[in-house]
């Protein structure tokens, strides 16, 4: 039987919520899949999976990117040669397991170093263009440049350049000759209207943490004293396996929630806030639902991706520090018709499926 390497970064659980279709699509085609990440991300996949069969789990090589509350950015760039050197450490990593695991093909989400040259190799981005200050940009790109050309692909999870996308400038310009657009990816799915009526419980406020360290505990906390602040119930999904739930007064905070509770929640929810991280977009579409979007303090991308948000979809955000004052905006917008009439996954598992039968 055939044996795939799926590779996930862990740079909080965006990388790993948005691959888990992509490793079910490959165990749902008969294929032997080698998962491969690091700590919470491998952590959540191994929950996620545990009932599978023909998954087997790996520690890889992998940087541990730390943030700050105040200069993100330049903390983030000093550990460039860090980062640099965990790419080096993944090429090794990799040669080897292909060797030793008989591995046929491997699919990387930003991991730009487990690729080999004897076997075809996939990577799975939505930065087509590296969100930097403009002085850095040429070398970024032609640095990005370098790094895909060992891909025979680049998967985006977006849809091609115009009114449907939702990454806007990050992905607007192809980095590689096989650039390919496989549509909205996402673990989320909308719920039956029996299964939303039957539910016991709804929450007209839902918060959706997530982020690196510091900023998470941040957001949580302040999600936290907004729900306090309310007269409604909420919840707050914080996403930290191994923690267990707390209640404060009406305000509920599950640490492992089931897709379904977060499906549930947010198609039930009358305010909704997370962060602008490029997974929880793509699940915001996958559910048909706005929110009011939190950037991640120093996270170009993340301003990035809420200013075209707001200017494509009329999308409502503030910042962190407002959210910790309670300077909350009032949720807005709408998305065009064409985006949310796309079914989500449905681009993608036909190109999972017709790629690894090549």
């Amino acid at each position: 039987m055939s044996r795939i390497l799926i590779t996930v970064l862990n740079w909080g659980m965006g990388h790993a919520s948005r691959t888990l279709p992509i490793i079910e699509g490959a165990l749902d085609l008969g294929w032997e899949v080698d998962v491969a990440s690091t700590g919470d991300a491998l952590k959540w996949l191994k929950d996620r999976l545990k009932n599978r069969s023909g998954v087997t789990f790996f520690n890889k090589p992998g940087a541990v990117i730390t943030y700050s509350h105040k200069f993100t950015m330049l903390k983030i760039i000093a550990q460039i040669p860090k980062i640099l050197l965990s790419i080096y450490e993944e090429k090794i990593w990799t040669k080897k397991h292909v060797q030793s695991r008989s591995i046929t093909k491997i699919i990387s989400d930003n991991c730009l170093g487990t690729y080999d040259l004897n076997v075809p190799s996939v990577l799975i981005t939505h930065l087509l263009k590296f969100p930097v200050p403009w002085i850095l940009s040429p070398l970024a790109q032609w640095q990005l440049r370098r790094f895909t050309r060992h891909f025979i692909e680049v998967w985006v999870p977006d849809c091609p350049p115009g009114p449907t996308s939702i990454a806007g400038p990050l992905t607007s310009k192809a980095i590689h000759p096989k650039t390919k657009f496989i549509g909205i990816l996402s673990r989320l799915v909308t719920p039956s209207k029996d299964l939303t009526q039957t539910s016991s419980t709804t929450y007209p406020l839902v918060g959706i943490v997530s982020g690196p360290e510091p900023h998470r505990t941040t957001m949580e906390n302040a999600l936290r004293k907004w729900m306090q602040n309310r007269p409604e119930k909420g919840i707050i999904f914080a996403g930290k396996p191994g923690r267990e739930s707390r209640k404060d007064g009406d305000t509920l905070t599950l640490y492992n929630p089931s897709d379904v509770e977060i499906s549930k929640a947010i198609c039930a929810s009358k305010i909704l806030i997370c962060r602008s991280g490029y997974t929880s977009l793509l699940d915001l579409v996958a559910l048909k639902r706005q929110a009011i979007l939190i950037p991640t303090p120093g996270q170009m991308e993340q301003e990035i991706l809420s200013v075209v948000w707001n200017e494509k979809f009329g999308t409502a955000s503030c910042t962190q520090k407002d959210l910790s004052n309670l300077m909350i905006p009032e949720m807005s917008g709408d998305f065009p018709q064409e985006l949310i009439s796309k079914s989500p996954n449905k681009t993608a598992m036909n190109e999972l499926a017709a790629w690894l039968k090549n």
